[in-house]
């Protein structure tokens, strides 16, 4: 029995011997490395390396790439690649059913332009059969990967399957910093690109998001740079990749989104969110963004905004415990870069804000006008020509609906239908406010409520009334932190003694003519 175990063992060790001898022999050497690589060339239609070539038959038979480039330059680089393949491979010289395993690979985007034929020809056109020929490939793992793109490192692994002329995405797993990615969908072909990805990730920043779909939808020069490198545009890598987003929270710039969810397509130098959708100042965002990428990329912004808080809004745009409120609106903005925050600050377009049941802390609309009214006439003193108040610390003047629809260019933001409703009070107006300082200026009319009208000196009643309720032109400007009311009360005060001297004079005619001031001009029937 012994010497039977000890045969068989040396039967093992001499059949495992003379398999390792063939295995080198089949598949390695520099003409099997050479037509090796020109099969992955014509295959993908870019130029391949190997740096080194080995095989071994343990826990099957492998064949061994090391230090594989792809792209001139590089811009895929294999650091191992084992090919696993059967026995049968070292008889038939042709490697079926394969399972790659990449160790270590390193990906630059943009990526070269890949041409994938369908077929594998051999390198002199097939006239003459290869050494090994790799007939068919099962799955690909790449373990240790790094996509690169705009100098930031994305790492981790990926599964694939290659399916027809595509390829599936059974799992694509890459982190960088804060940042994890999970993938999984179908790449229906590879000349162009064309497929559809499902992508999840916890924390992502929004503007290094815009910069990976630029990288990935530049179109390629026939050297493998992107397009504004040198050497001329080669054919596009891509007809439309769409990626179905849910992110936990994406930020650009000190902004933060969270629950965001969209539909982004990726074309040759576009990428169009549609939809898009997420939470903002406590509130919440739909619509669509269109990115258009160049040497000045630019972006269209179009959706409606609900339940914000206009209280973080103002913090946001540095100007906190200004105005507060629920805000919702519509949007339609258009500007130029890639930072989503700066972009916006730059940005033109329009939009219509409707604000409830809020405050602007130091307007004191009623207290100023108290105050320019107090006299039992109507006015302070007769020789005043106009009041100026400068709001009290904390004082806030409350709201149950501020709208406007604005424009935005130039870093200013006008409107020409500015309108405040409250208990006491009314403010319309047009005006504007400079982004760059938060400064406004709102030059309209206000009016008291009819309650506080009948409160007020009886002349001012009287003359500066209009509709039975006293109104008096207003002009509101200043930094939103410390915003001044200025009441022109000379052009009240004319009206009041135009109002007043018609008044007169309606009476004397009263007295001397009968049907008064109204008989001198009398209504013409029509005719």
């Amino acid at each position: 029995m012994k010497r039977i175990l000890l045969g068989l063992a040396l039967l093992l060790v001499l059949g495992s011997i003379g398999l390792a001898i063939l295995a080198r022999r089949v598949l390695t050497g520099d003409n099997v490395r050479a037509a090796v690589a020109s099969q992955m060339a014509s295959a993908i239609g870019q130029p391949v390396t190997i740096g080194g070539l080995g095989a071994s038959i343990y826990p099957r038979v492998t064949m061994d790439l090391t230090d594989v480039g792809i792209g001139q330059p590089a811009r895929i680089q294999l650091r191992k690649v084992h090919v696993g393949t059967d026995l049968r491979a070292l008889l038939s010289r042709r490697i079926e059913h394969a399972d790659v395993l990449v160790d270590g690979a390193r990906i630059e985007l943009p990526l070269p332009t890949f041409s994938l034929p369908g077929a594998t020809s051999s390198p002199d056109g097939g006239t003459t059969k290869p050494p090994v020929e790799i007939a068919s490939i099962d799955e690909i793992e790449l373990t240790d990967v790094e996509v690169v793109s705009s100098g930031r490192t994305l790492s981790g692994d990926i599964e694939l399957v290659p399916q027809g002329s595509g390829v599936q995405l059974r799992r694509v797993s890459l982190a960088a910093d804060e940042t994890k990615v999970e993938m999984t969908g179908t790449i229906d072909s590879l000349t162009p690109i064309k497929g559809r990805v499902e992508a999840r990730a916890n924390e992502v920043n929004f503007d290094r998001l815009l910069a990976f779909f630029s990288d990935f939808a530049a179109t390629p020069t026939t050297g493998g740079a992107s397009v504004s490198g040198s050497g001329p545009a080669g054919p596009a890598l891509l007809d439309s990749l769409v990626f179905d987003l849910t992110l936990g929270r994406a930020t650009t710039g000190a902004l933060s989104l969270t629950d965001l969810r969209a539909t982004a397509t990726v074309r040759p130098s576009t990428v169009a969110f549609s939809p898009l959708a997420f939470n903002v100042f406590k509130g919440h965002y739909e619509g669509n963004m269109h990115l258009t990428f160049g040497d000045t990329s630019r972006f269209r912004w179009q959706g409606k905004v609900n339940g914000i808080d206009t209280g973080e809004v103002m913090a946001f745009a540095q100007t906190p415990n200004t105005i507060t409120g629920t805000l919702a609106g519509t949007i339609a903005l258009e500007g130029t870069g890639l930072e989503m925050e700066r972009a916006l600050r730059t940005s033109r377009g329009t939009a219509r804000v409707d604000i409830t049941d809020g405050s602007i802390a130091g307007l004191a609309l009623v207290r100023t006008i108290v105050l320019a009214t107090s006299g039992r006439g109507g006015y302070a003193t007769s020789a005043q020509t106009a009041v100026a108040s400068q709001g009290a610390s904390g004082e806030a003047e409350r709201f149950s609906r501020l709208g406007a629809t604005l424009s935005l260019a130039d870093g200013v933001i006008r409107t020409n239908d500015f309108a405040m409703r409250s208990t006491d009070l009314d403010l319309t107006g047009v005006g504007a406010v400079a982004i760059s300082n938060m400064t406004a200026k709102v030059d309209g009319q206000v009016q008291l409520s009819e309650d506080l009208s009948k409160q007020s000196g009886t002349d001012l009643y009287r003359y500066a009334q209009q509709d039975g309720r006293v109104t008096l032109p207003v002009t509101v400007s200043g930094p939103l932190t410390g915003l001044s009311v200025r009441l022109d009360l000379a052009q009240a005060a004319a009206r009041a003694f135009r109002n007043r001297a018609t008044e007169e004079l309606n009476k004397v005619l009263e007295r001397n003519v009968p049907g008064g001031f109204r008989s001198l001009f009398p209504k013409r029937p029509p005719k």
